[in-house]
């Protein structure tokens, strides 16, 4: 039986546009689609760029793969990117091995995740 997939946002106030999303659970077809209405849900208020810890997701099939692609469309539609974090060695893979790591700006810590985008919105 599926775990359901565990949410926390958080919101940076020196990053008033940034929506931190922390992941933790198996993401799956069973548990994808509750993660994606859920993120959409916040991103309703008005956030351009997306921070997705997933440092404890423990298992991701290719529905969450499609629910991370999503999520980038639209922040994408926002001008905004969306940056992954702390992905565990087996994420990693997965995304190097289906080239998806190339749609998507990773980091390895949520602080630097939050640097970079502080250090963006400074040279801007």
């Amino acid at each position: 039986m599926t775990s359901a997939v565990q949410l926390d946002f958080y919101l940076d106030p020196t990053l008033p546009d940034v929506l931190i999303v922390v992941l933790g659970g198996e993401l799956d077809y069973t548990t994808a689609e509750h993660l994606r209405y859920r993120v959409l849900e916040l991103l309703e208020g008005g956030h351009r760029h997306l921070v997705l810890d997933v440092g404890a997701v423990t298992f991701c099939d290719s529905t969450g793969l499609r629910i991370f692609l999503d999520l980038r469309t639209v922040i994408i539609d926002r001008g905004g990117i969306t940056i992954l974090s702390d992905l565990t060695p087996q994420l990693e893979r997965t995304f190097a091995m289906t080239g998806l790591s190339s749609y998507f700006t990773l980091q390895p810590t949520r602080a630097d995740a939050l640097a970079l985008l502080r250090a963006s919105t400074s040279s801007s």
